[in-house]
């Protein structure tokens, strides 16, 4: 039988179902090797990773044996599990904030008409399209302590009286981190604030300004408002991206300054799974990482809905 045969045979089969349930066959002939694809790409990492959380190295190699719960409760005896959760919340809380701030004070301002605004808008984009490599290098040359430009700048202007060295002090380096990761991410969040004032009613804007109010009463009674839905989206943005900060530990601390006073809890699963070979513990740490960003992915929806009811 010829292949033209199979498919007309097969299509004069379907031709004899009902309209509703042709279209579902064919969804479902069409649609079946993406589910596969998918299947294979996404289901069986997820599922394998899940019974490593249960499971621990067997004295036979190549096997693993069965440990229960018993990885998840080193969670509670680990101190650097409390150090880098700590951390974690230390890099999410500002960087959410300061982009967030920054990204919408940059929308608001390239949403006004001056000369050269898309040579602007497009330059925009260089913080966030560069390698995060190339960004690592670039600030580790910028903020170096002796041979960077930015420590002589500030002994010149009188702001400092000896160059101060950003990556050797502790908070300070991680807080260094998170000015690095804001400057890189504001961008796409400026971006996303920039598209969305696109869609803000004109007529409103001009009744405000007919009716006296000032920038700042338009920003606070009109923009604002209108802006809360994104406000929301771009807060889940960036926390996705913080949460999962990885390259810039990696490029310029490698989890230092001492000890590990720059790890967050996605470059310790990192570090547990790939250089301690601790497949199992790192799984439970990146399923603590999924579960915080889930939890307050679900908070900033649930409270940007609540904003808008009331």
């Amino acid at each position: 039988m010829t292949a033209r045969t199979t498919a007309a045979n097969r299509g004069s089969w379907f031709s004899r179902l009902p309209i509703r349930a042709e279209n579902r066959a064919y969804a479902g002939l069409f649609l079946g090797p993406t589910f596969l694809l998918m299947a294979a790409l996404i289901l069986y990492p997820l599922v394998f990773s899940v019974f490593l959380t249960v499971t621990g190295p067997s004295p036979t190699p190549g096997e693993r044996r069965l440990v229960g719960l018993d990885n998840w409760a080193r969670l509670g005896n680990d101190p650097l599990f409390m150090q880098s959760l700590t951390q974690t919340v230390m890099y999410v809380v500002p960087a959410c904030i300061l982009a967030v701030a920054i990204g919408l004070a940059v929308a608001l301002v390239l949403n006004q008409e001056f000369p050269g605004r898309l040579l602007v808008r497009a330059s925009l984009l260089i913080p966030w399209a560069l390698p995060p490599v190339v960004v690592a290098a670039m600030f580790q040359w910028f903020l170096d302590g002796r041979r960077g430009l930015l420590s002589p700048w500030l002994v010149q202007l009188g702001v400092v009286d000896q160059a101060p060295s950003f990556f050797s002090g502790v908070p300070g380096t991680l807080f260094t981190l998170v000015g690095i990761h804001v400057w890189k991410t504001f961008p796409l969040i400026a971006l996303i604030f920039l598209v969305s004032l696109q869609y803000l009613p004109r007529e409103t804007v001009h009744a405000a300004q007919i009716d006296g109010a000032g920038p700042w009463r338009r920003f606070r009674y009109v923009a604002f408002p209108f802006l809360l839905p994104t406000i929301g989206v771009a807060l889940i943005i960036q926390l996705l991206l913080t949460i999962q900060l990885f390259d810039l530990i990696f490029a310029l601390t490698g989890g230092g300054p001492g000890a590990y006073s720059t790890y967050n809890l996605y470059f310790y699963a990192f570090k547990t799974s790939f250089e301690h070979t601790n497949l199992s513990y790192g799984a439970v740490l990146a399923y603590v990482v999924t579960v915080i960003a889930i939890v307050f992915g679900l908070i900033l929806t649930r409270g940007g809905r609540s904003l808008r009811l009331s």
